[in-house]
């Protein structure tokens, strides 16, 4: 018989996957090669740009299809939900561990997770009989996160998670390796990680990771509470269907039937649902301790986000995350997935239905009249204005002031200055300073895909959030309020030889742009829009300025107020520090400051000035 052929990514986690494969078929007395070679998904580095479905597949099924291999191994987590035509899952063989982990670097200051963490040498080492006792609930590990932690993830299903427990947390979509992405955590680009076990598992077996990596702390995310991926942990072998293996006895020696009928039920339940590998969706199946041959399922842990959590996650409130089980305690025989699918999307829209009605944020005012009630005036376009306030209290007036306007220069963009024939660690980054550069960059990315390929770095958390709820989370976001500060990061973390993209504004960008060079970076910049005044500002028809507060987003705004005919308002609240500053240079009096970016850090500010003591009182 001639040597089974072995297709795979050419990642290393996934190199190691195949040999696994291929030293169980040799157990078998049959001869093996390996094919690896690069996948869509490996070519990009993006954020949600890159996870298009069957980015990670796609190659490996035609190289199955046109008989360059004989079978393929993917990491059952990214195969399409859809049976493939002309393919089938000839083998699933053992479960490795499907937990989540959450990581912090070594001697991290981030709450109490020095004290209550584990290191990661421990954490890999601990016997498999051991690990349901060394998980942590999902809300005590993340309760051990700094506030405003950069949390490093490109999973939909782990940013919903995260957010609905940590609205607060920036998430950055780090990609790469497994071994490059705890270099980001090392680094101090990112504040934490979540990984799943299986995968450093794999690579602490084999000695590819890197021997700083090992002291690494973290915790092991108990299932029940935070249910895996469908299919994390468990390899799919691939065959073609009627081809030389289908049928094959070692497709049934290389076969767990335990971990088979855990994985197809997590998989058949998010089909039900209708989703794929980009569904902010997690489950879990329990199907016994892997000694049955004819396994039943005991358990299934499910937890789902709606579908517009980004954009409420963008605006720092807690995206809705519905977590249900069913056991066979419930209905004794199998797990009836038909019926908690059911259960699963009635508890979502009910989860939905009471956020629409505003119920969990109608909180009466106590110790304040309502007439007292000051309004709030926001200098941007509607939907930022919704974005800002939807956390405020019904009562409170809210109206939209646009200062300016943006449009985007028709000038070509500098693509063909893009080499991605270097080492992937050696790409472009793109650089976005400002949450007007993150709208013109992502509509510009979806006409011009090239854009979409890159590392993206938002400069400051408004950045992040404006990202996230374009649906396309940052790699990494520099805690940083100016060029000087965005230099110094990526001094520290991005390679040297990267050379740095930078769209900005026709009236600024040059400062950041001077910081870099100055920094001894190739910066390639270029003018993509330019904001200005709008014409003609006017108070909303019916308000009374002297009572309103004013929000101030951007300097922009500032100067388009200062150069209109309208008086100062009595009272300027202002986006972070740099907006303060021109507020207070332009002559405002009395300015305060929302130094985060989002729904609640106006709510916050709304307490701590408007509503004074008593409105603190309305917290509940």
């Amino acid at each position: 018989m001639a040597p089974i052929v072995i297709g795979t990514r050419a990642t290393p986690l996934a190199r190691i996957q195949a040999d696994l494969v291929a030293q169980r078929l040799r157990e078998l007395d049959l001869d093996t090669e390996i094919q690896a070679m690069s996948s869509q998904g490996d070519r990009s580095l993006g954020g949600s740009f890159a996870q298009a479905k069957g980015v990670f597949t796609g190659e490996l099924s035609a190289a199955l299809r046109s008989g360059t291999v004989d079978l393929v191994v993917h990491s059952l987590k990214d195969l399409p939900v859809d049976d493939e035509p002309g393919l089938v899952i000839a083998a699933v063989p053992e479960r490795e561990r499907p937990f989540d982990l959450l990581l912090f670097p070594p001697g991290t200051e981030s709450g109490d997770a020095n004290e209550v963490t584990t290191t990661l040498a421990e954490l890999l080492d601990q016997g498999d009989d051991a690990l349901r006792k060394h998980t942590t609930p999902a809300g005590d590990a993340f309760a051990a996160l700094r506030e405003g932690a950069r949390l490093g993830t490109s999973s939909p299903r782990r940013q919903a998670g995260a957010l609905a427990l940590r609205p607060d947390v920036v998430c950055c979509a780090v990609r790469g390796s497994v071994g490059r992405r705890l270099e980001w955590l090392l680094s101090g680009a990112i504040d934490a990680l979540l990984a799943a076990e299986a995968g450093v598992l794999r690579l602490a077996r084999s000695d590819a990771l890197d021997r700083s990596a090992s002291q690494v702390r973290g915790f092991r995310l108990d299932l029940r509470s935070w249910p895996c991926a469908p299919g994390q942990g468990a390899l799919a072998v691939q065959v073609l269907r009627g081809g030389r293996l289908d049928g094959h006895p070692a497709m049934a020696r290389l076969d767990h039937p335990p971990t088979r009928t855990a994985v197809l039920a997590e998989r058949s339940l998010l089909g039900r649902l209708g989703g794929g590998c980009l569904r902010p969706f997690g489950a879990w199946a329990d199907a016994g301790d892997g000694r049955s041959r004819q396994p039943t399922l005991r358990a299934v842990h499910a937890l789902i986000a709606p579908d517009d959590w980004r954009e409420v996650a963008g605006a720092g409130v807690a995206p809705v995350a519905v977590r249900t089980a069913a056991s066979t305690t419930d209905d004794p025989g199998d797990v009836d997935l038909d019926a908690l699918a059911t259960r699963i999307e009635r508890d979502l829209a009910e989860s939905e239905t009471r956020l629409a009605a505003g119920a969990p944020r109608k909180r009466p005012l106590r110790g304040q009249m309502v007439s007292d009630t000051p309004d709030v005036i926001v200098t941007s376009n509607p939907t930022t204005v919704r974005r800002l306030t939807r956390r405020l209290h019904p009562a409170v007036r809210v109206a939209a002031l646009p200062a300016t306007d943006v449009d985007v220069l028709d000038v070509p963009w500098p693509a063909d200055r893009i080499d991605l024939d270097r080492p992937r660690r050696r790409w472009p980054w793109l650089l976005l300073s400002s949450p007007t550069a993150a709208r013109v960059v992502t509509d510009r990315a979806t006409h011009e895909p090239i854009w979409g390929r890159l590392p993206w770095c938002a400069l400051g958390e408004g950045t992040a959030r404006a990202l996230l709820a374009a649906g396309v989370p940052p790699n990494l976001a520099a805690r940083a309020s100016g060029g000087r500060e965005l230099a110094d990061y990526a001094a520290r973390v991005l390679e040297p030889r990267c050379p740095l993209f930078v769209p900005h504004s026709a009236r600024g960008g040059r400062s950041l742009v001077e910081a870099l060079e100055a920094a001894g970076r190739e910066v390639v910049a270029w003018k993509a829009y330019t904001v200005h005044p709008a014409p003609d500002l006017a108070w909303p028809g019916g308000w009374q300025p002297e009572r309103a507060r004013v929000l101030f987003t951007a300097p922009s705004a500032v100067a388009a107020f200062a150069a209109s005919d309208l008086v100062w308002p009595g009272s300027c609240w202002a986006i972070g520090a740099t907006t303060a500053a021109a507020l207070r240079n332009a002559g405002a009096g009395n300015v305060k400051c929302a130094h985060e970016p989002t729904a609640a850090g106006i709510e916050r500010l709304w307490h701590e000035e408007a509503g004074g003591g008593r409105a603190a009182e309305a917290s509940e």
